[in-house]
């Protein structure tokens, strides 16, 4: 199991553009400035994560395997989705349905944070603060 506690500094992001498309997002909801942050406290497999940027600051507590509704998502899109978290190996999962996820992962000290909808993936890094 990996820890992911910490405050973590957005430093580059890949395919967003074709995931907030296809998604259909307004670009403005993905803040892509190095003023982005997420900071994680992590108690065994209890997880509260506060994000800040665009303007905007969320905070959500999560227990892996216990289904919740996945407040990013229902801000961006104006729905509300149950994602049920779980373990991957190393990776921290949030899965909805049809197959849809964002995985968090440790690699070469930054953490990488993956979106994937109906087959479009869009990354975020972030260095350790």
């Amino acid at each position: 199991m990996a820890n992911f506690s910490g405050k973590w500094v957005f430093d580059h992001g890949e395919n967003m553009q074709a995931l907030v498309e296809k998604v259909k997002v307004d670009p403005a909801k993905i803040p892509d400035d190095k003023s982005s942050t997420i900071e994680i406290k992590q108690n065994g497999d209890t997880f509260n994560i506060v994000t800040v940027g665009g303007g905007r600051t969320r905070d959500v507590t999560f227990t892996i395997g216990q289904s919740f509704v996945d407040q990013d998502i229902k801000e961006l899109r104006g729905k509300e989705i149950n994602v049920t978290p779980s373990w991957q190996g190393s990776k921290l999962m949030l899965t909805g349905d049809k197959g849809n996820f964002a995985s968090r992962e440790i690699v070469g000290g930054q953490m990488v944070v993956t979106f994937s909808f109906e087959g479009v993936e869009g990354k975020r890094f972030f260095n350790k603060a």
